[in-house]
């Protein structure tokens, strides 16, 4: 990590290629993310001007020393201090109009402690810098202000005596509200793209199919230090939280039905046991925990290409934690074949989740026949998302190519909790853990 600098300035591949890193055009900034970061700037600012008339100053110090992040709406200010609170309606307004969120979000504007060693400092009143969040997440320093307006530099160490309040938006309310927004659009497509049910896994169709052998091929996936590992590998023989038993919402499911006699009613799911981030990126102190959604996709059973309802995940934070949320994440009773690709992406200021939707749907309209292009629709889903979204760093985690139950299953039966897939990204990204488990209808 890099020291902590303060500047005070005066006044106030495989079968198929993986998709390309694609950057903004040079010199030039994604419009929604200007607009995002516009009405950060104006909030903190705002903020910054409460503090100094000592509108916020006793209650910012009482509500941050008991917890590291309050709603700026829910800030308990003096009636005084209506100025903040209209402007943090236009600030918040701002954001959801540019992120193509419904007014039923409510405020996604929040103030955090940076640097939690602080607390102490900022109880005894000490003044804080404040500063908005950057949307340049390569950025490895932040413009903060005193309440006197005073510029401060800092770099990407957080000082430890002097609190830092960074004014941001609320990614885990975002991201729920974006993956509402998805899933509808992606249902209400479901009539054009894929459908909505086709039955139980004894119609499901093997991925290696006739039909299907184009598109059923397995990527090389990169493994833990550039090893080259198959799509999937066994996670072990030994027993692991999430190993396909379930908290009163399911039964493990390890036998394969693929072909067979249809299930009894209930689901068919592939379920998360455990998965991890492994790019490891230094982060500056005021970058939170990673927003991540998850977008699945696969063929019904009329060989029509479609995409799950999105699906967020919240404890997806920080790499090097293997996270175990025993989540559902395929319901196999919308899949024609036994193959699923995953894409997983994180929030960013410049996704508007409105056109992010129009454009994974319109790109999934395009194909038609499971296995006519041999090319996987992780693929597809990517290169739907419009170049001005992605910035030097991407918005991709990575891509998970050809899940199969039946694969899956088989490796339950030889007692392995289930399987382990890698990402596609060259650097492999992540691995995530897989299991089988039937939910019965209630």
């Amino acid at each position: 990590m890099a020291a902590s600098s303060v500047c005070l300035v005066s006044g106030a591949a495989g079968a198929w290629a993986q998709p390309e890193a694609r950057t903004a055009p040079s010199g030039a900034q994604p419009t929604r993310a200007d607009a995002v970061q516009h009405a950060k700037q104006a909030a903190a600012r705002s903020l910054r001007e409460a503090y100094a008339t000592g509108q916020v100053k006793d209650v910012m110090a009482g509500t941050l020393t008991s917890a590291n992040e309050v709603s700026l709406d829910r800030l308990p200010i003096r009636s005084a201090a209506s100025g903040f609170r209209a402007q943090v309606e236009s600030s918040n307004s701002a954001i959801l109009t540019a992120k193509g969120l419904p007014v039923s979000t409510g405020n996604v504007l929040q103030v955090r402690l940076a640097n939690p060693q602080a607390r102490a400092a900022l109880a005894e009143g000490v003044q804080p810098l404040i500063a908005a969040e950057p949307s340049d997440r390569q950025a490895t320093s932040l413009t903060a202000y005193r309440p006197d307006g005073t510029e401060v530099k800092l770099g990407a160490t957080a000082p430890a005596d002097v609190p830092v309040l960074i004014v941001g938006i609320d990614g885990d309310r975002i991201v729920a509200a974006g993956t509402k927004v998805m899933s509808d659009g992606f249902k209400a497509a479901w009539p054009r793209t894929g459908t909505a049910s086709s039955g139980d896994l004894a119609t499901l169709k093997p991925k290696n199919s006739a039909a299907g052998r184009a598109a059923s091929r397995t990527a090389p996936i990169p493994g833990p230090h550039g090893r080259q590992v198959s799509a999937a590998r066994t996670s072990g023989t030994g027993t692991a939280p999430g190993n396909g038993t379930t908290s009163g919402n399911g039964t493990a499911s390890g036998s394969s039905t693929i072909g067979t006699a249809a299930a009894a009613q209930g689901k068919n799911v592939t379920r998360i046991n455990n998965v991890q981030l492994h790019k490891n990126n230094e982060e500056p102190f005021w970058k939170g925990g990673a927003e991540a959604f998850a977008v699945v996709s696969g063929w019904d059973k009329n060989d029509k290409a479609f995409a799950e309802p999105a699906l967020q995940l919240p404890y997806l934070d920080w790499t090097g934690v293997d996270y175990h949320p025993n989540q559902n994440l395929i319901d196999w009773g919308h899949f024609g074949y036994d193959s699923a690709d995953l894409v997983f992406l994180e929030e960013d200021d410049g996704t508007n989740y409105k056109d992010l939707t129009k454009a994974i749907v319109d790109a999934l309209l395009t194909v038609t026949g499971y296995g006519t292009t041999g090319i996987p629709l992780a693929n597809t889903i990517m290169d739907a998302i419009p170049d001005k979204w992605w910035t030097d760093d991407t918005d991709e985690l990575d891509q998970v190519y050809s899940v199969s139950h039946d694969a899956i299953a088989k490796a339950q039966n030889a007692g392995a909790p289930g399987l382990t897939y890698f990402g596609a990204s060259g650097g492999s990204n992540l691995s995530i853990g897989l299991s089988n488990a039937f939910i019965p209808k209630t």
